[in-house]
């Protein structure tokens, strides 16, 4: 009787540890992100490097993320906007995306501050990006305020 035990004890381990090993074996595989996962990283991506390309008035690879059929008089304004700013801070805060078979709107709000001759330019604002569905995402218009046009944002009340 001892002996039957002592193998049902052997027999009930062997059995926990085949069931946990194949367990875990099962758990390690890597789950596929979904083709929206995907494209909705990658959308973010470029918003992110929109963002630090301003801030950094690195205009050539600004513009690698913008569309080329975006117009003419937006490029200048971005130019212009870093050209003319000793430094630039923005931050940019995504707040939904809605995405078609053809492209993405985001939904966002930003901060921004442009630093000009020492004074100091603030604003803030509500926006909608609109951007291609490539591989890498590619922006195609903007809707409301714009934060990369620093004169279309009003100056900030001087100190008295």
């Amino acid at each position: 009787m001892r002996l039957f035990l002592i193998k049902f004890k052997l027999i009930f381990l062997i059995s926990i540890l085949l069931f946990v090993i194949s367990a875990s074996a099962s758990c390690s595989k890597a789950v596929k992100p979904s083709e929206d996962i995907v494209r909705i990283k990658a959308i973010l991506n470029s918003v992110t490097k929109l963002q630090d390309k301003y801030k950094g008035k690195d205009f050539t690879d600004f513009m690698a993320i913008i569309s080329p059929k975006y117009n003419a008089s937006f490029k200048n304004a971005v130019e212009k906007a870093m050209t003319e700013s000793d430094e630039i801070d923005l931050a940019i805060y995504v707040d939904r995306i809605d995405m078609d078979k053809d492209s993405a709107r985001v939904n966002l709000h930003w901060e921004g501050t442009w630093k000009k001759g020492g004074k100091p330019i603030n604003n803030n604002g509500n926006s909608v990006f609109a951007f291609s569905n490539e591989a890498e995402p590619k922006l195609t218009g903007i809707a409301g305020s714009n934060p990369f046009e620093l004169y279309s944002i009003s100056s900030a009340p001087s100190e008295r």
